[in-house]
C-alpha cells in the first residue's frame, strides 16, 4: 500500500511534469500556428462571446450547433486576470491541455500495489504533446487534430469531458462508489451533449457499444451495464433537452450536417489529408505514432479481456471504437472537417496511462527528466508571452481606422472576424456575404446596426457585388496590409436580406 504522502507527492509531480510539458506546446502552437489561435475566423467566437457579456450587450448569438458554454466560461473567468485577448487565450490553452492531462489521470485510475498511474498518465500526455509538436504548422498540408484541443473553439471541452466520462466508466468498472461516479457521469454527459452534440458519436455510443460487449461476453453483470447505461445515456438525453432554450440561436439544422451523398468527396479530402500528412517527415512519424497507438490498444485490450481484466479492456476498446466512430461520421456527414477526427488523437493515447510499460527508471533519470521538463516550462513561457504579444501591424491599421471614422462598415467571416474582436465596440463592423446580406453564423445578431458606409476586404474573399448604381471606384481605397478599406464616405451601402 502506498503511503499518503508520498502517493501525494507524486500526484503533485504528475501535475508538474504535465504542466511543462502544456508550457512547451503552447509555445510551439503560438509561434507556429499563431493565427489559428489568434485571429482564425472561428476561433474567435468564444472571446467575443465573453467580451460581449461581459459589456452587458444585448445577446442573440446565431450559433453552429455548438454553443460553446463551457469554453465560454473558462475563457470568462480567466479574462478577469488581465492578460488582454491574445494573452488570455494563451492562458486558456495552457489550462485546456491540463484539463486533458487532468482526464487522462482519471482514466489511469487509483494508486494501487503494482500499478503505476501517474507514470503512465504523465507518458500519455507527453506522447499526446508530442502529437502536438509532430503536427508542425497548422497551414502545412496534413492532419492537424491534437493542436486543436489548445484552441478556445476547436472542441476542447468535448475532448475533456469524454476523457472524464470515460475515466469514470473505468472507475466504476474498477469498484468504485457506483453513486458519486453514476452522478459525475451524468453530469458531464448532460453538459458535454449540450454544448457539442458530438459528444454522443465520440462518447456516448462507443461506450454503449462496448459495455453492451462486455455483457454479452459475460466480463460484467446486468446491473453494471444498467447503471453505465443509465448515466451516460440517460446524462446525454437531459443534455439534449437542455438544448431546447438554444433553439432560437442554433441556425444551423442537424440535417445540414448530414450529406451521404458527398461521401466520396469527403473519401477524396480524407486521402488528400492523409497523403499531405505523408509527404512531411514529421507527418509520417504523426501518422506511425497514432497508428501504432491505436493497434496497442486493440493488443491490450485484448489481452486484458481473455484475463477479465474488465476496466482495461473497456477503455482500450473505447479507444479503438471511438476513433472507427469519428471516420464513419465524417463519411456519412460528407464533410472535409478534419476536427471530426480528434478521437484518433487523444483517446489512442490511454493506453499508455492504463497499462503503462514495466520499465524499471532508475531514479537518477527521473530526476534529470524532472529538471528537463521544469527548464523546457521555464523557456517556454516568454516564448509564448512573445507569440501572444507580437504586434499585427495590419490589423492595427484597420481597426484604428475604422474606429476614428466613427462609422459603420461591413466586411465578410473570415476577414471580419479579428477586427471586430479588437474593436471597442464589434458593432461598427457588421459582417456579411459578398452579396451585402448580412451573414448570421457566429455572431451577435442583436450588435446589427447601419448605416453601412465602408468595406473591409481581405485578400482572398470573394468580389463583393455591389448594390446598383455604386461602383468600386466610387470608393476610397485604405490599405492596410492584408486588408483593403473601400471608403464610401457619405454614400450608404444597402444591406440585403439576413441569411445563415
Amino acid at each position: 500500500m502506498t503511503r499518503p504522502g508520498v502517493m501525494h507527492r507524486r500526484e503533485a509531480a504528475g501535475w508538474a511534469a504535465a504542466l511543462g510539458l502544456a508550457l512547451v506546446a503552447v509555445a510551439v502552437v503560438a509561434t507556429t500556428s499563431g493565427w489559428l489561435l489568434y485571429r482564425d475566423g472561428d476561433s474567435v467566437v468564444v472571446a467575443l462571446m465573453a467580451d460581449s457579456l461581459r459589456r452587458g450587450d444585448p445577446q442573440d448569438w446565431a450559433l453552429s450547433p455548438v454553443v460553446f458554454l463551457p469554453e465560454t466560461g473558462v475563457y470568462a473567468v480567466l479574462s478577469f486576470l488581465g492578460f488582454g485577448t491574445n494573452g488570455t487565450r494563451t492562458l486558456n490553452a495552457v489550462v485546456n491541455l491540463l484539463a486533458v492531462y487532468g482526464g487522462i489521470r482519471l482514466v489511469a485510475g487509483r494508486p494501487r500495489t503494482g500499478a503505476r498511474p501517474v507514470r503512465g498518465s504523465v507518458l500519455a500526455f507527453a506522447v499526446f504533446v508530442a502529437l502536438i509538436i509532430l503536427e508542425g504548422p497548422a497551414g502545412m498540408p496534413g492532419l492537424h487534430l491534437a493542436l486543436l484541443t489548445a484552441t478556445t473553439t476547436y472542441y476542447s471541452a468535448t475532448v475533456v469531458g469524454t476523457l472524464m466520462v470515460v475515466g469514470m466508466v473505468r472507475r466504476l468498472l474498477d469498484g468504485a462508489k457506483a453513486q458519486w461516479m453514476v452522478v459525475g457521469i451524468a453530469v458531464v454527459a448532460a453538459v458535454s451533449t449540450l454544448t457539442n452534440p458530438l459528444f454522443v458519436v465520440w462518447c456516448v455510443l462507443p461506450i454503449a457499444g462496448v459495455v453492451g460487449i462486455l455483457l454479452l461476453g459475460r466480463r460484467v453483470v446486468p446491473r453494471v451495464v444498467l447503471v453505465v447505461l443509465a448515466a451516460v445515456v440517460g446524462g446525454a438525453g437531459i443534455g439534449y433537452l437542455l438544448r431546447v432554450p438554444f433553439a432560437a440561436n442554433i441556425v444551423a439544422a442537424g440535417g445540414n450536417y448530414l450529406r451521404p451523398d458527398q461521401a466520396d468527396a469527403a473519401l477524396s479530402h480524407l486521402a488528400g489529408a492523409v497523403g499531405g500528412t505523408l509527404g512531411r517527415w514529421d507527418g509520417v512519424l504523426w501518422l506511425a505514432a497514432v497508428v501504432a497507438l491505436v493497434v496497442a490498444c486493440a493488443v491490450v485490450g485484448a489481452r486484458a479481456w481473455r484475463r477479465r481484466n474488465v476496466p482495461v479492456a473497456a477503455v482500450c476498446a473505447v479507444a479503438v471504437a471511438a476513433p472507427i466512430a469519428a471516420l464513419i461520421l465524417v463519411i456519412v456527414a460528407g464533410t472535409d472537417a478534419d476536427r471530426y477526427l480528434q478521437p484518433w488523437v487523444f483517446l489512442p493515447i490511454l493506453v499508455l496511462a492504463v497499462a503503462p510499460p514495466a520499465v524499471a527508471v532508475p531514479r537518477a533519470v527521473a530526476v534529470a527528466t524532472a529538471g528537463a521538463l521544469a527548464v523546457a516550462g521555464v523557456v517556454a513561457v516568454p516564448v509564448a508571452v512573445a507569440a501572444s504579444g507580437r504586434g499585427d501591424a495590419d490589423l492595427a491599421c484597420a481597426t484604428r481606422w475604422v474606429e476614428e471614422s466613427g462609422r459603420t462598415g461591413a466586411g465578410q467571416f473570415w476577414t471580419v472576424r479579428a477586427p471586430k474582436l479588437a474593436l471597442a465596440d464589434p458593432s461598427q463592423l457588421v459582417q456579411v456575404d459578398n452579396t451585402l446580406r448580412p451573414y448570421d453564423w457566429l455572431v451577435n445578431r442583436a450588435e446589427r446596426r447601419g448605416p453601412v458606409t465602408f468595406l473591409v476586404e481581405g485578400a482572398a474573399d470573394v468580389p463583393f457585388e455591389l448594390p446598383a448604381g455604386v461602383w468600386p471606384f466610387d470608393a476610397t481605397r485604405v490599405a492596410c496590409g492584408r486588408y483593403t478599406i473601400l471608403d464610401f464616405g457619405s454614400r450608404t451601402l444597402q444591406l440585403g436580406n439576413p441569411r445563415n
